[in-house]
């Protein structure tokens, strides 16, 4: 988790978010925010921040609430996705769109599976299913990496981690009787950490697993950060993103009969949903490492703490796992955060700011790019939660073989000049026109782009993109090779909500008296009446995330062969990429009808 340390004079010192909506309800009398401490225009600024934050949240879950009948998937369909999704060459940018809505919801399927979990859990599948139409397009369509694709890529790799470790069962399973459910097997391993895991901590996984990114913009904290974007006020630059998506992903829950999860006396899972979500932003990845490291070492932890931090090690994996998969998967998903930073890297030369991502000039600069972020995050990553869940070795060993393949390659591209290599580039047929960032979740945007009246703004959408034949990419390295200029559209922002297309959001309109207040003023005037009224301060912004908001419902070379294979969980097998090549994968074994232990788990009839 994130501890939100109090700050100094003249920052914000505590606020509850939570408190919104009691602000905004009895006239305004209502209490559980604080502001700046400094004098009455910052308080009113940021009560504006947070009465934006609140409405545009509000507005954006509520917008895409239309179909709310469950997902049917045809009998043929759902077979070929089970196998698909029991095997580590899980490709979801290769499915058709509906299809990659099928495959989250085949995995709840899965874990439902699990003995006692829908009792414990007290929700349905249905309203499972509608609540995953709901979430689908809330992510945005336009984003190369940070899309509805890569979360369900993150819920198969939190799946297969976890049906590793023997904690859940693998997908095949619901190719047997409905009536069949599953318990694990702890015969001779009841001291292990992954079975400390209870039917609330597995869900709380899932649903952080595919809701971990909603409302992505495809651009990073530090870029909103130097961007002065309002959403890295409201949350003083810590996390913002992380926290965001917190906001979008409760707020749909509540929207599809979840709330009563989140509201649940001492269940602990908004804290656990929270904290999961949270350890995904990188700026905090080394402190999670001694914090689990610690927990290896033999540290005493409370079982909520070791709990919390087994499920941020799980889909820290999960969502860096692109390193450990065969390589062809692996170098997909490379090359699409490569070409999200990329244009990213366009929109900071275009408003003249800092860089926070580094372009490569070259082939040699991606393989060094990969050889680094495999060697500092992903493999230490991976080798250190394989001492905790042995299962997940084979994983790491995947990675290691990746990261050797790079080296490789760094080898042969040290030894000739650039025009020699035998790598081709990756070629993006045309970069993102800015228009489709004002499909964003609007605090994520600059104040000049929210405001149509801003001077700023005038000139900001519209020129010729340098035209350059030279490559660039995301930290990971990946090259781009752009085959002409690509001429960006004149555009201005929109004086009203543009509805979006494979994306979520559209600008709301902006008033020149105020460039971060929405166009009307009833939430700001509650906001300053809470204020003036006096109301309570906590001592931390610590769960700034989660508001108390009652919603009406309705509203490439082939690798060797793994090293040994741990015994429990998975079958390393081959199979042919659309390319033709051989490569490896891993597929959970199945469990015999009589429950031999196998996949770690028994079924019960």
């Amino acid at each position: 988790m994130l501890d939100n340390e109090e700050y100094s004079h003249g920052r914000r010192r505590s606020v509850d978010v939570g408190g919104l909506a009691l602000a905004l309800e009895n006239q305004g009398l209502g209490h559980g925010w604080g502001g700046w401490e400094e004098d009455e225009q910052g308080e009113t600024r940021y009560a504006e921040l947070l009465s934006d934050m609140y409405n545009h949240t509000q507005t954006t879950v509520s917008h895409h609430v239309h179909d709310i009948s469950p997902i049917v998937i045809p009998p043929h369909t759902r077979a070929h996705l089970i196998n698909s999704l029991d095997s580590w060459h899980f490709e979801p940018q290769n499915l058709p769109e509906e299809e990659v809505l099928f495959c989250a919801q085949i995995l709840f399927e899965s874990l439902f599976r699990i003995e006692r979990m829908r009792e414990d859990i007290g929700v349905s599948l249905d309203d499972i299913s509608v609540f995953l139409k709901h979430l689908r397009p809330l992510y945005c369509g336009h984003n190369s990496y940070h899309n509805f694709q890569h979360a369900v890529d993150v819920l198969q790799a939190s799946q297969a981690f976890l049906c590793a470790a023997g904690v859940v069962p693998p997908v095949s399973i619901l190719l047997d009787s409905a009536e069949c459910t599953w318990r694990p097997n702890k015969r001779g391993k009841e001291s292990r950490l992954a079975f400390d895991l209870n039917n609330t901590c597995l869900f709380a996984l899932y649903i952080a697993a595919i809701g971990h990114d909603v409302g992505h913009p495809g651009l990073t904290n530090m870029f909103m950060k130097n961007a002065k974007a309002p959403l890295s006020d409201v949350y003083d630059n810590k996390s913002a993103l992380e926290q965001m998506h917190c906001a979008l992903l409760i707020q749909a829950m509540r929207h599809h009969g979840l709330g009563k999860l989140l509201d649940r006396p001492d269940s602990g899972f908004r804290k656990m949903l929270a904290g999961i979500v949270l350890a995904t932003d990188m700026s905090v990845h080394y402190q999670f490492i001694r914090d689990f490291q610690s927990l290896v070492d033999g540290r005493e932890y409370s079982l909520e703490r070791r709990r919390l931090l087994l499920c941020q090690a799980i889909i820290k994996c999960a969502d860096i796992s692109n390193p450990s998969r065969p390589p062809g998967v692996s170098h997909y998903w490379a090359n699409a955060l490569m070409a999200e930073w990329t244009y990213q890297a366009s929109l900071e030369k275009r408003w003249s700011l800092p860089p926070s991502v580094t372009p490569s000039e070259c082939p040699l600069d991606q393989v060094r790019g990969q050889i680094f972020f495999i060697g500092s995050y992903a493999k230490p990553l991976m080798d250190l939660v394989a001492q905790a869940v042995p299962e997940m070795e084979i994983f790491a060993c995947q990675c290691t073989t990746n990261l050797a393949m790079w080296v490789a390659r760094k080898e042969v591209l040290s030894s000739i000049s650039a025009e020699d290599s035998p790598y081709p580039p990756v070629v993006i047929p045309c970069l993102r026109p800015p228009e489709d960032f004002l499909t964003s979740f609007p605090l994520t945007l600059p104040a000049f782009v929210l405001t149509a009246d801003e001077p700023a703004a005038s000139g900001e959408w519209h020129s010729a993109y340098p035209p350059s034949d030279s490559s660039s990419s995301s930290d990971f390295g990946s090259e781009v090779h752009v085959d002409h200029p690509v001429v960006f559209p004149s555009l201005s922002p929109p004086a009203s909500p543009v509805p979006s297309i494979g994306s979520s959001y559209a600008l709301a309109p902006r008033s020149s008296s105020s460039s971060l207040a929405s166009n009307t003023s009833d939430a700001t005037q509650a906001m300053r009446a809470a204020y003036s009224a006096s109301v309570r301060k906590k001592k931390s912004f610590h769960h700034r995330y989660s508001w108390n908001v009652t919603i009406n419902p309705g509203t490439s070379t082939p690798p060797p062969l793994l090293a040994t294979i741990p015994k429990a969980a998975l079958l390393l097998t081959e199979s042919t990429s659309t390319s033709g090549t051989t490569v490896a994968s891993v597929t959970a074994m199945v469990s015999s009808p009589v429950g031999d232990g196998n996949n770690g788990g028994l079924k019960v009839p």
